[in-house]
């Protein structure tokens, strides 16, 4: 009888986008968290194990910007094929769990899916801005996460809501609010800059 002891974890990354799968052997995990990293130095999340026969997935969601404990049991998971994992508070997709071929043939699928709705309409730009909007929600997320987005108020706590256009901060406090917009130029100053500031004119600081 063959007993699979490998279990594959697939996370689509926040960052780069690419969706990355983990190999994790059953006899490999223990009680102290291990990283899985994105090819592109993101970490994805954690994995340990929880009593004899659980592992826990702990995921950051840049959705809804809380943390996913999700648990696991290793009997179960030998008969899995493939099983989606979801943000239960967006209903988001955030990967896959299951068996290493199954994920790749369930990947090849959504490949040709997403050509075939590519020819019906879908055009690159549209992908791209798909993309770009989670890059800025990421890394407002960062710096949420080091409490530097700051509001003219004097307050720092906001939330977060993702948008089609972009990432609407709305300050706890004051009830201002300021749209990041999803946009390359954006982007690219978030990634030089350590702080955000509300001013209702312009939403980020260059202070370093």
């Amino acid at each position: 009888m063959l007993i699979r002891a490998v279990t594959t974890v697939a996370l689509y990354c926040p960052r780069c986008g690419k969706l990355n799968l983990h190999d994790i052997s059953h006899f490999a995990v223990g009680h102290e968290p291990s990283d899985l990293v994105c090819s592109c130095g993101y970490q994805q999340a954690t994995v340990m194990r929880a009593g004899a026969f659980q592992f826990e997935l702990t995921i950051p969601c840049v959705m809804c910007q809380s943390t996913h404990h999700l648990f696991f049991d290793r009997r179960v998971l030998r008969h899995i094929e493939v099983e989606k994992i979801y943000c239960p508070s967006e209903n988001f997709e955030l990967g896959f769990i299951g068996r290493h071929d199954a994920i790749e043939a369930t990947r090849h699928l959504h490949k040709s899916e997403f050509c075939r709705l590519w020819q019906d309409g879908t055009s690159e730009e549209d992908i791209r801005s798909q993309q770009i909007v989670l890059e800025v929600l990421n890394k407002v997320h960062d710096i949420a996460g080091e409490q530097h987005i700051y509001c003219m108020c004097g307050a720092h706590q906001m939330t977060a809501d993702l948008l089609p256009e972009g990432v609407l901060l709305t300050c706890l406090s004051c009830g201002s609010y300021e749209l990041i917009p999803a946009t390359e130029a954006v982007l690219a100053r978030l990634y030089e800059t350590d702080s955000i500031v509300m001013t209702g004119i312009e939403a980020m600081s260059h202070e370093k």
